[in-house]
């Protein structure tokens, strides 16, 4: 089976609803976990909010995607999973570094949180989106950003040969998903964020964010971790500076997984819940096996 890969995806898009019947729920961990997180924020996980004050969805989203990532990592942990390198796609990279041990757990949620409140003014203050578009080429989607110049529509994610997300203003964005559906697309549709993240938009946010993760110690990590910018090991010495930038810069996701494939990882492990980057591995490539920890326990 080769080496084994942990995956640690980035917002979810929708709220995570947990009902009665929900597996977690019959996982006593579970409980206990909760009860500790809720000493550690104010942020309620079951009802999805904020205890003091309200917030956007989005921030509520990262919150919700960044515990449930970190509650899979430690049941992986107790059930005896070992891996032997980790990746991580857009801001799921708090997630990765707590769970490599290069930030403690508190700071990654506070990096989720206080990051996240940034990208909430940004989107206050301006009308951005994202877009999703399927079965277009490489070269068929800078053309369609081409075209649109005026708006500086630019590719966030590259998660698949033939798989984009978009970023740039919402006008632009829902230009671009129309000219993408006519040059015959499989798929193209606005996303729920509403900011354009991974974009040069977001590259002034860089001296905020160094402010943030100046006071917080790295560590060393305890596992490689392959970072989705520059497609390259993060050493401790380049953390900090990777995570004020790589906000406004592309995922280069399909490098991500080449390379990992390339270095012997033939069973992939998505540390969340959902199975988005499960379905976008697929894509890429079919032979190496990969499932989510939140459909498997």
């Amino acid at each position: 089976m080769g080496k084994t890969a942990f995956c640690f995806p980035g917002q979810l898009q929708e709220r995570p609803i947990f009902n009665e019947g929900h597996s977690l729920n019959r996982d006593p961990r579970f409980a206990e976990w909760l009860e500790n997180v809720s000493r550690q924020t104010d942020f309620d996980l079951i009802h999805f909010c904020f205890k003091r004050e309200e917030a956007g969805v989005n921030l509520k989203l990262q919150m919700a995607t960044y515990l449930l990532s970190m509650f899979h990592f430690f049941r992986l942990q107790a059930e005896g999973w070992v891996p032997d390198i980790l990746a991580e796609h857009s801001m799921g990279v708090y997630a990765a570094l707590a769970a490599a041990e290069a930030i403690r757990f508190e700071e990654g949620l506070f990096l989720t949180e206080s990051i996240g409140r940034l990208l909430e003014r940004e989107s206050a203050s301006s009308r951005e989106t994202m877009g999703s578009i399927i079965g277009l080429t490489y070269e068929e989607i800078a053309t369609v950003c081409q075209e649109l110049e005026d708006h500086s529509i630019s590719i966030a994610n590259y998660n698949g040969s033939k798989h984009f997300v978009i970023s740039g203003d919402e006008v632009g964005v829902e230009k671009a998903i129309a000219s993408a559906l006519s040059k015959k697309a499989i798929s193209a549709s606005r996303l729920s964020f509403n900011v354009a993240l991974h974009s040069p938009r977001l590259s002034g946010l860089r001296q905020e964010i160094d402010g943030l993760v100046n006071d917080i110690e790295i560590r060393s990590p305890k596992y490689p971790l392959l970072n989705h910018w520059t497609v390259g090991l993060l050493k401790t010495e380049e953390i900090k500076g990777f995570l004020s930038q790589e906000i406004g810069q592309p995922v280069y996701w399909d490098r991500c997984v080449e390379r990992l494939i390339r270095e012997g990882v033939g069973r992939f492990v998505e540390v969340g819940q959902g199975s988005t980057l499960s379905k976008l591995i697929r894509w890429i490539n079919r032979d190496v096996e990969t499932f989510s920890a939140g459909d498997w326990f």
